[in-house]
């Protein structure tokens, strides 16, 4: 996103001229609001033309199937397991795969591609899923 500079604005005026900074919104559509010279908000003038603020504001669809969701998660984790469940809330908290109604995956959904992918994991008793070896 490019901000000129004169969108941006201090805090401190934020809270002294809040007028000024709905003239900087209309003006250029944005304005960035500094603390410490560090970004704290951005104030975003709608656009109708873009279409549903729903649709503006809903978070991306991730891109990755479960699998591929698992596996990144399973790589990055000690000993490459996890149960199942404690899988899903990773999977579902960072936000790298999401059901098509945007829920999270539930955990016998994640046991359940462990079967229909016996080259990538294993499935070990207590729900426990594992990345085989010489995956990655």
């Amino acid at each position: 996103m490019e901000v000129s500079l004169e969108s941006l604005i201090s805090y401190e005026k934020l809270k002294t001229d809040l007028d000024n900074v709905f003239e900087v919104v209309e003006k250029n559509g944005k304005v960035v609001i500094l603390k410490d010279n560090e970004p704290l908000y951005i104030l975003l003038k709608y656009d109708p033309k873009a279409g549903p603020i729903e649709k503006i504001l809903a978070p991306s669809t991730p891109k990755l199937t479960l699998q591929e969701a698992m596996k990144l998660v399973l790589i990055d984790t000690e000993g490459r397991k996890m149960h199942a469940a404690e899988l899903a809330d990773v999977i579902y908290n960072r936000k790298l795969y999401l059901k098509k109604d945007g829920t999270q995956a539930k955990y016998n959904q994640v046991r359940a591609r462990c079967s229909h992918y016996p080259e990538m994991f294993e499935a070990l008793p207590g729900n426990v899923i594992q990345l085989k070896e010489g995956v990655e």
